[in-house]
Parts: structure tokens; sequence; C-alpha cells
């Protein structure tokens, strides 16, 4: 069995997918995978560390305002949906999932006009502009939230729920305060603005920081990649500061207080 799986942009997108390798190679060991992203994304370093095969086309996605950056994008995509039909070409897969982020449109749609078996995973209770794209093309729809159903046409929805939580549902939380150096004993509050960070949570976590020096709980901050040495140069004294990659690979900071 040969399976290509295409996602990108954020980890919500990429994790998943990892997620659904890992167990599938649990149900059958000599399944082959391929995951097609973009160069510049988050998914072309950690697929290869899954010891995934990993290819790459060049596609960005559409601006919500008018700028003639769309008019490339469309380019792109054409561009990209040809050098997508190669390699399926090359691979021949018997299935292709998509779980979100433009990087699939190309892909996706270009294994459904290869006729090849598709799926996209929407991982969110609001649909993405790209799974709304490929609903029409695709086979089968997998969601996580029923709020999403309206979105997609009904006969081709499943209902899935994201295979990334059932890897982390028995996490215990007391060894994940341990490897943070935190009270497991304190209230704690985790900030967290998904895999790239989010710059408005950033900048609403520093801002309230000195009111909560005298507080009796702790915080786990993570500021995602993007953002950690903007934060880092600020110096705020009571931060003990952990660079350190977690599942979601965002740098981390701890305060404790």
């Amino acid at each position: 069995m040969k399976i290509v799986l295409t996602g990108g942009g954020t980890g919500g997108h990429i994790f998943p997918a990892l997620a659904f390798i890992r167990e599938c190679k649990k149900e059958y060991p000599d399944a082959e995978f391929l995951y097609i992203g973009t160069s510049k994304g988050l998914e072309a370093d950690l697929v290869p560390r899954e010891g995934v095969a990993f290819e790459a086309i060049e596609i960005t996605g559409f601006k919500r305002s008018l700028s003639l950056e769309n008019f490339k994008t469309v380019a792109r995509f054409f561009k990209g949906t040809k050098k997508s039909k190669e390699i399926l070409r090359r691979f021949n897969p018997d299935c292709v999932i998509g779980t979100g982020g433009y990087v699939c449109g190309p892909v996706v749609y270009a294994a459904s006009k290869l006729k090849i078996p598709t799926i996209i995973h929407e991982q969110n209770s609001v649909a993405g502009l790209t799974n709304k794209f490929l609903s029409r093309y695709v086979d089968k729809i997998a969601i996580c939230f029923e709020e999403v159903s309206d979105s997609f046409p009904s006969e081709k929805i499943v209902f899935t729920g994201n295979p990334r939580a059932s890897e982390v549902v028995n996490i215990e939380a007391t060894n994940a305060l341990n490897a943070y150096r935190l009270d497991s004993a304190k209230p704690t509050v985790l900030a967290f603005g998904g895999s790239r960070g989010a710059r408005p949570l950033n900048e609403a976590v520093w801002k309230i920081l000195p009111e909560w020096k005298d507080k009796d709980y702790q915080l786990l901050y993570v500021t995602g990649n993007v953002h950690y040495e903007k934060n880092k140069k600020k110096n705020f004294k009571p931060l003990i500061w952990v660079k350190i990659s977690v599942w979601f690979l965002s740098s981390t900071i701890c305060q404790k207080f």
C-alpha cells in the first residue's frame, strides 16, 4: 500500500498527518508513505525527522484583499498541479490525503484529476479555504467537529476526530510540568498561540506580565519560533528562558512565581 499525504503551513495541519502515518504503520508495517509540502513550511523540517520521504512544490496562499500576488498564486497553483501530477505518477499511490493548508490545493486537485482516491481532513470547526475548494473534487471528507458539516457535501462527510488527539490524550500533566521545571502542586496557565506563535497573543502576555508577579500560580508561555528571539531580548527578569523543542516545535519560555 502506498499513501501520499500533504498539508502544511502550521503544525495543526502537519501533526495529524504524522500521527496518521505512525498509526498506519502499526497496522500496515509494509506501507509506503510520501509527504508533499513546501520547502519553506514547517513540514520541510518536521516530516524528514520522522523518516518519511518528502518532496516539495512551490505554492503560496491567496491574499484576502485585492492583490497582484493573487495572480501569481494562480500561476503557482497550475505549476504546482503539474509538478504534483509528475510526482504522483512516479510514486503511484493508492490514495492521497490532504490535512489542510494551501499546499493541499494543487496536490489533492492533481490526484483527483488522475482518478486517485482522495480524502481531506478538516481539524477545525470552521472550514479552511483550501478544503472548501477541494471538497467538490475529493471522495471523502474527514471532520473533527459536527459544526463544520454545513461547509461540505453531506454525502462525503465522515466523522473521524483528530489522529493527533489519540497520541496526547494519555499524557500525564505532572510529567509535562516537571519537564519545564514547574511545580505540579500549583495552578498552571498555558499561553499558547500555535506552532508558529501568534503576535497578538505574545503582545497580550507581555502586557499583563507585570501584574502577575505576586500571583500564586505559574505560567507556561509558548512564544512560537517566530517570536522567540524578539521576546527574549526584552529580558523580563522573572522569566526562566528554556529554548527547547516540544511536539509543536515552538520555543518555550517558563515563568515561575
